[in-house]
Order: structure tokens, then C-alpha cells, then sequence
């Protein structure tokens, strides 16, 4: 029932983001609703907002990122509602040699409320990726996602983090987070996820990675997190 209905809207996004070939884009879809996509980037960035709205829905998705001094910035914000509301919000910031982060985050309702969001900041050489979704059936779904690597002096990091809500005639909340920081030739390696789907009505979820690595030493963290 709730791929059926909402399928029409995110097929109309998929469509989209597959015609994407520039630095830059901001596209919005809509057969009897509202949807709005805002993207902004400085330096070496790709970022792309693709939102897409019917049967009264509103969806909003914005992403914004920035690639400097020999960082590069990826990112995609992708927001579908079939009435209800959805939103996806994307920040994706990388800076310094070698660095690279990407930030994405879905959100999609069905005649419900579901709000994405994705974050993932790189300095130095250094990776970031950040994945976040939500989904709403009838209900109330929201995910978060965060991933931060930081790297200096000859240092190398690693942070993901994935996070999923998804709910079905109920409320889920998922959080994730995942930061590593390196130094002095020191490797870190930090990975998060958070689930919480909410099928038995009301989920929760969290999880949180931190790693440090200095003076050439090796550090690995991971969490991980279910709710029902």
C-alpha cells in the first residue's frame, strides 16, 4: 500500500536526479502539490536537491556544501510526499587537501510527516559520509545523520554514519552520529548507525562513534542501535 501510493512521486525524483550532470542543481516535480529544492555550493562541489510533491503533499529539500583548498564536497537531498509533508535537509562541507565528504538524506511521506536530515564535515586528509532517511506512513518519522573527520599533521580519518526511521501508523525517531579525528600520523576510523522503524508503534534509536588517533596509532570505534 505505502510503495504503491507514494511511487508515483519518487519515481518523478529518481527520473530527475538521472538527467543530473551539472555542479550544481535544484529540481522540483509536482502533479497537485507543493515541492521546493534550493542547492548552493562553493568550490569543488556536486550537489543536487530534487524534490517531488502530489496529491496535496509538500516536500522541501535543500542541500548546501562547499569544497576548498583541495576538498571536494558531494551531496544529494531528495524529498517525495504524496500529501503530508516532507523535508530533507543536506549539509556537506569539505576542506583541506585530500578531503572529501558526502552528505545524503531522503525523506519521504504518505500522507504523513517525515524529515531527513545529513551532515558530513571532512578537514585535512580525510573522509566523511553521512546517509540518513525517513519514511511516513499515516505517521511521524524522523532521521538524523552526522559524520565528522578530522585530520592533521599527517593524520588519517574515517566517519560514517547511517541512520533509518521509518514508521507505519506509528512514530520513529533514529539517531546516528560518527566523528574520528587524527593526528601526527595517527589513523581513526569511526562508523555509526541508528535503525528505528516503530512498526510496534513508538520507536527510538540513537548510537554514537567517537575515535582519536595520534602520534601513528591506530583507532576504530562502532555503534550500533535497533529499535522496533
Amino acid at each position: 500500500m505505502y510503495a504503491k501510493s507514494i511511487l508515483p512521486a519518487l519515481l518523478a525524483v529518481v527520473a530527475l536526479v538521472s538527467q543530473v550532470d551539472a555542479q550544481v542543481t535544484a529540481r522540483s516535480y509536482s502533479t497537485g502539490g507543493v515541492a521546493t529544492a534550493n542547492a548552493q555550493g562553493q568550490g569543488n562541489v556536486q550537489l543536487h536537491a530534487d524534490a517531488s510533491a502530489a496529491n496535496g503533499g509538500w516536500a522541501n529539500a535543500n542541500i548546501n556544501g562547499s569544497g576548498l583548498w583541495g576538498g571536494r564536497a558531494e551531496g544529494l537531498s531528495v524529498a517525495a510526499a504524496n500529501g503530508g509533508f516532507a523535508r530533507s535537509d543536506v549539509n556537506s562541507h569539505a576542506q583541506g587537501w585530500n578531503a572529501r565528504s558526502y552528505g545524503e538524506s531522503v525523506a519521504a511521506t504518505n500522507f504523513g510527516t517525515a524529515i531527513s536530515e545529513g551532515n558530513a564535515f571532512a578537514r585535512g586528509n580525510s573522509q566523511a559520509i553521512s546517509r540518513s532517511a525517513a519514511f511516513g506512513d499515516f505517521g511521524h518519522a524522523r532521521s538524523r545523520s552526522d559524520a565528522e573527520a578530522y585530520a592533521q599533521r599527517g593524520g588519517t580519518s574515517f566517519a560514517q554514519s547511517d541512520s533509518v526511521a521509518d514508521a507505519l501508523f506509528g512514530t520513529a525517531q533514529s539517531q546516528s552520529g560518527a566523528r574520528a579525528i587524527s593526528d601526527f600520523g595517527g589513523t581513526a576510523v569511526s562508523r555509526g548507525q541508528a535503525i528505528g522503524l516503530g512498526w510496534g508503534r513508538n520507536a527510538n534509536a540513537g548510537a554514537f562513534a567517537e575515535s582519536q588517533g595520534y602520534f601513528g596509532g591506530f583507532s576504530q570505534s562502532n555503534a550500533y542501535h535497533l529499535d522496533w
